[in-house]
């Protein structure tokens, strides 16, 4: 990418429209302007009506357009640049966008160049950036808003703010260090660094970060739990709309986790639920798992690992669904009590005494009652993500990961000694800050010594 250069592009969608839009940008922008318009408007009009001529192959073509320019640097790149709004004919735009790149010094412009120059030349963040895109790949009203906080720099303030809170502390367990043979010099007492470092454990954890091996998509995980041959495997086929997952009389068939991804709109019985559900999801990662049985675990390694990953899929899910054809449903410490469930009696055809308040009977065999239960379903979604509209990018959530787990090393060795008035460790703990905090100046923008230095100044008057 040469920033010398003057870049063009379209920047509407490709096809056939009743407008279209030619986006430029770069130090000739003006000057190729002034070759393609029957007569430039004057540069103090930031919007104008012209006509652009051009020559493609044999023949000379003119039309009208509207012209919007923006002087840099204050525009989009920070550079020069202009729009021009014609006629939405494919091959027009086309035309004039060869004829544009055919100057000296211009070319097509690379994939997201335009808001690499912005970024360049400082007029984004790289969060800000980061929101671009997503805004560009938002599928629905969670996604969009978590996407304009970014692109707002909203996130960005956030992750500053604890990179402040992180960089006062660390200032504050050096100062100590100095000072631990000084029974009168405290520069932060365990008890407070323990309560200061709980607080910001807790904001981190706010925006999205988590430690755990499998990591959160972007979808909502549904997971099917339940003892084995509940008949989890057929509810999984009927509402992922055809056989994925092998069904069999014999318990413990199912052994991995198969994933499959449900997307509402592109399935015709899910989109006649999610009309009347307010969901914040466009689709969802719906998860058959082996059957829960602790002497299952105990038969074999491979049965072992079976159990195990189940177990990591619930712990992470966001909806677990409760299956069991006698509506017996045992309580599981493995799901944590914030994530709703669902209890189904599966083998709905069969009779049963089984009943109980909140318990759907369905038949996944012949579909009785899966439209309620893909109701309750996207209720529960929707339930699960109220409030949560942060969209985490894999970046972000890599950073937030590092930093948590660093913090709560930290936190830990903090609790160590609560009677005393002195940190125990304090070159570990130190330490622990320090990588948090390098981890957390990826999105927050980089941390140095002498900014730590000048907070030791500011919050502990060592001189005294």
């Amino acid at each position: 990418m040469n920033n010398a250069d003057t870049i063009a592009a379209q920047a509407s969608p490709p096809g056939w429209s009743s407008r279209a839009i030619i986006r430029l940008s770069g130090p000739r922008t003006f000057e190729v302007l002034d070759r393609i318009l029957v007569q430039a408007p004057a540069r103090s009009r930031a919007a104008a009506r012209c006509r652009c001529r051009f020559r493609c192959r044999s023949q000379d073509i003119e039309l009208p357009a509207l012209l919007v320019t923006f002087s840099g640097p204050a525009s989009y790149t920070g550079e020069d640049s202009a729009e021009l709004y014609i006629v939405g004919n494919q091959w027009v735009v086309d035309s004039l966008l060869e004829a544009i790149c055919s100057r000296p010094g211009v070319r097509f412009a690379e994939p997201g160049e335009y808001t690499a120059r912005a970024f360049l030349s400082g007029r984004l963040t790289i969060e800000e950036a980061e929101g671009v895109q997503a805004t560009i790949a938002a599928r629905n009203e969670s996604e969009h808003a978590a996407a304009t906080r970014l692109l707002s720099g909203v996130t960005g303030a956030a992750y500053r703010e604890i990179a402040d809170e992180l960089a006062a502390l660390l200032a504050l367990v050096e100062a100590g260090i100095d000072f631990v043979e000084e029974e009168d010099v405290v520069a932060i007492a365990p008890e407070a660094l323990h309560h200061r470092l709980t607080m910001l454990i807790h904001r981190v954890q706010s925006l999205g970060a988590d430690t755990a091996d499998a990591v959160r998509s972007s979808d909502p995980s549904v997971v099917l739990v339940g003892p084995p041959n509940a008949g989890k495997s057929t509810l999984f086929n009927h509402l992922l709309g055809r056989e994925r997952a092998i069904v069999s009389e014999t318990p413990g068939t199912t052994r991995d986790a198969i994933v499959e991804r449900i997307v509402f709109d592109q399935c015709p019985e899910w989109r006649l639920a999610a009309p009347a559900r307010s969901i914040s999801a466009g689709a969802m990662q719906l998860v058959d798992l082996a059957g829960l049985d602790e002497a299952l675990a105990r038969s074999s390694p491979l049965d072992h690992e079976a159990q195990s990953l189940a177990r990591k899929h619930i712990e992470t899910a966001d909806v677990v669904i409760l299956c069991d054809p006698a509506a017996r449903f045992a309580e599981s410490d493995l799901i944590p009590e914030e994530t709703p469930r669902l209890r189904i009696r599966t083998k709905g055809d069969l009779p049963s005494a089984a009943s109980g308040v909140g318990v759907l009977a369905v038949c996944a065999i012949d579909g009785w009652n899966i439209g309620p239960l893909r109701r309750s379903i996207l209720d529960a979604i929707s339930g699960a993500r109220q409030g949560t509209d942060l969209l985490v990018m894999p970046r972000h959530r890599r950073a937030l990961a590092v930093t948590l787990a660093h913090l709560q090393a930290a936190v830990d060795l903090a609790r160590s000694v609560p009677d005393s008035h002195h940190l125990s460790s304090p070159e570990v703990i130190g330490a622990e800050l320090r990588t948090a905090l390098d981890a957390i100046a990826e999105l927050a923008g980089h941390i140095t010594p002498d900014d730590v230095i000048g907070r030791i100044f500011a919050s502990f008057c060592i001189g005294k």
